[in-house]
């Protein structure tokens, strides 16, 4: 992903220009809560430390390109499994009875969506507001769910 100028246009008024990126920043999944006080971000965040990742990207100068695609997301994951058994009747071998299990997102893992982070617009992070930037509000993954099937077959 990229961090883009936020409403400066380096080049062309047409085209936003990347941020430049003027220090490290480490990229995932980040549950920061409210400090003692009780002032704080507790929204899960793309950052660590939101407002620092805000300060780590600089409005690129006219005639500069930026950095494009430096960013990662968490990325997704999901595993599914089913589990199936039959049984043949005793009274005929054409009658059978099937009992099955599906299990969809069988962790139970949460993975946020990196275009749902509060900024992201257009395929870039805006380098705009440092109290939220970052801050997921959606998810790629689904809750778990199961579900269960008796079949007679004849």
């Amino acid at each position: 992903m990229t961090v883009d100028n936020g409403g400066q246009y380096p080049t062309n008024y047409q085209l936003e220009g990347h941020a430049d990126q003027l220090a490290r920043v480490a990229t995932g999944t980040y549950y920061t809560g409210p400090n003692s006080n009780g002032v704080g971000n507790t929204a899960p965040n793309l950052f660590s430390n939101g407002v620092a990742a805000y300060q780590s990207f600089g409005y690129a100068f006219p005639g500069e390109t930026g950095a494009r695609n430096n960013l990662r997301g968490p990325g997704y994951f999901g595993a599914d499994m089913g589990l199936a058994k039959r049984w043949k009747m005793p009274f005929s071998e054409k009658h059978s009875v099937q009992f099955r299990l599906e299990v969809f997102n069988v962790t139970n893992s949460v993975r946020f969506n990196v275009q749902s982070a509060n900024g992201y617009v257009g395929g870039s992070l805006a380098n705009g507001n440092s109290g939220n930037f970052g801050n997921f509000s959606g998810v790629l993954t689904n809750p778990r769910i199961m579900q269960f099937a008796l079949r007679y077959e004849f």
